[in-house]
């Protein structure tokens, strides 16, 4: 390959990159040095063909331990700082990430203040509440409002990482909450402690980080060896819709089966699209990623149909008649609707309306909308209903009917059986009646 096909092809792959992480992560905590190191491990990942959704969350949490070694050490983060990490630094982040209400950095402060999450709005609040118009009229909050208005650059800060950065102004927590109150500063929410499973994750993505660091800079060893592997049990049965549930929500919701009485909102091309897509990832199994790949000229789709999943390995999915037949209704109401759309081959299957405008659907849309049905029904369901909980739905019920673990491991794309192997966790009822259907000595008598 010449030179100037080498510098195409790394300037694609860094544009594709840029596109994948939001401009809200930034390793700008990062020295010069590390930062390099940073955009280095990304590409490296990208190219080992990690999904989008894997990448961001990578980023983002490679960004968010580093932030927290610039408060920890109170200068931008070196390349050799990361080498000299200690395992107690180490786990006084994993502690920290897990449930920074407890973390030592938060000692004899307002702790609400301090774990609460904020966003910038703007510098010219919409109103001005009487009992604050002095506060505003003051230079101290002008300049206030340019500092932050330069921290937050589109990113979501702590209470805490305010603080540290701000740390010639007193009272913060109060001009933090003068400013909310008058719309030029957003309340997120309060840390809740992260799940087993999420701090898992984390010690494993810093794990990998760090691993690519040591080859790559020829370090004869390092303390984040010396951090055992975080345990966790991962629990479907809260996530699982029992047979009679889900078809229960899905007739809830189909104008096809409720005859005349249905709900008129439930005719516009929106509500058909969402419901052509709840029976797709309950009938194949699908993760939204994965959904979201088709396009027009994929319909009608194929009973055996090739897709790419995580890490782009290929599978086949199983597609169903019911399937096809509830997006051709969708995509006949979107075309016939005042607010619908004519789609082309090249468009997405699956397209949302935003001022008029034909866009792709995200996952957090279907999200959004799974949760507003879930929300409105009237009938039983998991503590956990989740777009996903239709992907772990149709897990546990083929193996109920009978489906070996390797052909669902199949179905669902796992690399791993272990991934699989916790549908296998079904009451005893089912696993009795699965064994007496399939295995021949349940029929001896002894």
């Amino acid at each position: 390959m010449t030179g100037k096909k080498q510098d195409k092809k790394y300037f694609n792959i860094m544009k594709k990159i840029k596109n994948l992480i939001p401009k809200s992560i930034k390793f700008s905590s990062a020295a010069d040095d590390l930062y390099s190191q940073c955009n280095s491990f990304i590409e490296n990942i990208f190219q080992k063909g990690r999904s989008p959704l894997t990448i961001r969350e990578y980023a983002r949490t490679i960004a968010h331990f580093i932030e927290y070694l610039e408060n920890y050490l109170g200068h931008s983060v070196r390349l050799k700082d990361i080498k000299q990490l200690d395992k107690i630094t180490l786990n006084s982040y994993l502690s920290y990430y897990k449930k920074p209400i407890k973390n030592h950095l938060t000692t004899d402060l307002n702790e609400k203040f301090l774990n609460s999450q904020y966003s910038f709005l703007s510098k010219k609040p919409k109103r001005i509440l009487e009992q604050d118009k002095n506060f505003f009229e003051k230079k101290e909050t002008r300049i206030l409002l340019d500092d932050l208005d330069k921290i937050f650059t589109g990113q979501i800060k702590s209470g805490l990482e305010l603080t540290n950065k701000l740390k010639k102004y007193k009272n913060l927590n109060h001009k933090i909450e003068r400013l909310r109150r008058n719309s030029c500063i957003k309340l997120h929410s309060v840390s809740n402690e992260k799940s087993a499973r999420s701090v898992a994750r984390c010690t494993s993505v810093l794990r990998t980080f760090i691993n690519f660091l040591i080859k790559n800079n020829n370090w004869e060893s390092h303390s984040i060896r010396k951090i055992e592997t975080s345990r966790f049990k991962q629990r479907t049965d809260n996530k699982v819709f029992e047979e009679n549930e889900i078809l229960n929500f899905l007739d809830s919701l189909d104008p096809d089966k409720q005859g005349l009485n249905y709900d008129t909102k439930f005719n516009t091309w929106q509500h058909r699209r969402d419901l052509s897509i709840f029976y797709f990832l309950y009938s194949s199994g699908l993760r939204i990623s994965e959904l979201l790949q088709f396009k027009i000229n994929d319909f009608p789709l194929k009973e055996f149909t090739k897709i790419k999943g995580k890490g782009d390995k290929e599978r086949f999915i199983v597609v169903l008649d019911i399937v096809n037949e509830k997006i051709k209704n969708y995509l006949e109401s979107c075309s016939s609707s005042i607010d619908g759309f004519n789609l082309s081959n090249e468009d997405p299957l699956f397209v949302k309306s935003i001022k008029g405008q034909k866009k792709k659907l995200s996952a957090r849309d279907i999200q959004r909308s799974m949760k507003n049905y879930i929300e409105n029904f009237e009938g039983n369901y998991p503590m956990f209903s989740t777009p996903h909980s239709l992907r772990h739905s149709f897990a546990s019920h083929i193996l109920r009917g009978g489906a070996d673990i390797r052909t669902i491991q199949e179905l669902l794309g796992h690399s791993s059986l272990s991934s699989t192997q916790i549908y296998t966790k079904l009451d005893e009822k089912s696993l009795l009646d699965i064994y007496d259907k399939s295995h021949p000595h349940s029929k001896d008598e002894i």
